[in-house]
């Protein structure tokens, strides 16, 4: 619940995909197909999807063990959301100070979602797990983030 809670308000997303080795590509694995995969489920979801690099980031990365293009391999996948934080020890710290003050304390970045998934099959398999893993996502952002008129 916490790791839901965490996507409340949530303005935008970067959404950057891990590159792949080589023989990975070469079985057909490709980081652009993976990128706008996710970049449409989120825009049709409503999140909103931005170039910029300053986050907060949902980072994907698929680790496959693909040789051969068309034969059945494992994979994982690991699916995270990093944004800057603010520790609550620095606010104990020192309790006095306003709303104002303590946001502009540092912060630094911390992974505030993440939901994993393991699997055997071809390049299509991983792509629907990670689908499926990005329906997990917007399912939790739907959650804290009603669409304006079905609250």
């Amino acid at each position: 619940m916490q790791q839901r809670e965490s996507l409340k308000d949530l303005p935008s997303v970067t959404v950057v995909v891990e590159g792949f080795r080589s023989h990975v590509e070469d079985a057909g694995f490709d980081k652009q197909t993976l990128q706008t995969d996710v970049e449409l489920k989120l825009r049709m979801a409503g999140i909103n999807v931005t170039e910029a690099d300053h986050g907060p980031w949902l980072y994907v990365n698929v680790n496959a063990l693909h040789r051969e293009r068309n034969k059945a391999n494992a994979f994982s996948i690991s699916l995270e959301l990093s944004q800057r934080v603010l520790l609550t020890s620095q606010v104990r710290s020192d309790p006095g100070k306003s709303s104002e003050e303590a946001l502009a304390l540092p912060k630094m970045l911390g992974i505030t979602w993440s939901h994993g998934s393991v699997g055997f099959g071809g390049v299509d398999d991983a792509r629907t797990a990670v689908k499926n893993l990005i329906d997990m996502f917007i399912n939790d952002w739907l959650a804290v983030n009603p669409l304006k008129g079905t609250a």
